[in-house]
């Protein structure tokens, strides 16, 4: 009995140190840290050379810009290369006021193949003169692409520096400017004035309330090369201004007619009461609406004024 005991405690002392064995197997537990991708993004502008000319070398930086980086898991240069994980780690970020960015990413010691993608743009070439900015011509900016070994606790530099190309469609040597355009809108209401016994019907024009909406429609904007329709709104005085964007006089293609209208107005035409030569009062009249009021400036150039563009709603028509 004791023999058999033995051999049986023998037997399973054996089999528990075979399965011991087994369980004790192991895979190597790759190594992460994090790496830092950083940079700064620029663009190209026009700017005075000093010399009565333009040169377009020197540069601003760009915000909002989209940055991806990307990392596979798996293979020789992947995050674990020691498994067979699939997929990629996808990082972003954009750039920010100073045109600059930052990305964390995981890495390892052996280093990982990183795939930095900063993505391309269409904008406006813009022009600064004395630090002010004018809006330029719509033009592309294409984006670029790197790949780096990041090592985890090392730190990564990729700049990117956009160089403008013209949209096909656009001139590629057009001067943008400003031009003013301004004038007043009054409103028709009819007179009356009693001298005595005697009274006389006539006419006569005040300034329209303030916030009255003006429109302008622009033959050619020229950044974006189509009709543009501005708005603005009077002040108390009834006087409204345009800034438009416009190019210099002779330049092809631009004809820079502005039509500038009052919309339908509805209110009533009151009466305007006059002792003799001296106001008195406004009475209400008949409810009815002011028919729309246009009229044109033909080739409105830069550095232009056209002041004393002025609009009178005079056609009523009463409910």
């Amino acid at each position: 009995m004791k023999k058999s005991i033995l051999a049986l405690s023998i037997t399973l002392a054996l089999f528990s140190c075979k399965k011991k064995e087994t369980t004790a197997d192991f895979t190597a537990t790759d190594v992460t840290g994090t790496s830092v991708v950083k940079g700064n993004v620029n663009k190209n502008v026009i700017t005075p050379n000093g010399f009565g000319g333009w040169q377009n070398t020197n540069r601003v930086n760009m915000s909002g810009v989209v940055v991806t980086i990307k990392v596979n898991k798996g293979g020789a240069q992947g995050l674990y290369p020691n498994s067979t994980a699939n997929g990629a780690d996808v990082y972003s970020a954009t750039t920010d006021a100073n045109g600059n960015y930052a990305i964390s990413v995981k890495s390892n010691a052996t280093g990982v193949s990183a795939l930095i993608t900063i993505d391309g743009f269409t904008g406006t070439q813009d022009t600064i003169v004395n630090n002010v900015t004018k809006t330029g011509l719509y033009a592309t900016y294409a984006g670029a692409s790197v790949t780096r070994n990041l090592f985890m606790g090392q730190n990564t530099t990729f700049d990117q520096n956009f160089t403008a190309t013209n949209v096909s469609s656009n001139p590629n040597n057009i001067s943008v400017g400003t031009a003013i355009v301004t004038g007043s809108i009054s409103m028709n209401l009819v007179r009356k004035v009693t001298t005595g016994t005697v009274i006389t019907m006539s006419s006569t024009n005040i300034v329209v309330p303030a916030n009255t909406t003006v429109y302008l429609s622009f033959d050619k904007d020229p950044t974006l090369l189509v009709p543009k329709v501005y708005q603005t709104t009077t002040n108390a005085s009834g006087v409204y201004t345009f800034n438009l964007n416009t190019v210099a006089v002779g330049s092809a293609g631009f004809n820079q007619d502005a039509t500038i209208w009052i919309a339908d107005y509805a209110t009533a035409r009151d009466t305007a009461n006059y002792n003799g030569a001296n106001f008195i009062n406004i009475t209400p009249g008949l409810p009815g609406v002011y028919n729309k009021v246009t009229t044109i400036q033909n080739a409105v150039y830069s550095t232009e004024i056209r002041n004393a563009v002025n609009l009178n709603y005079n056609a009523f028509t009463p409910n």
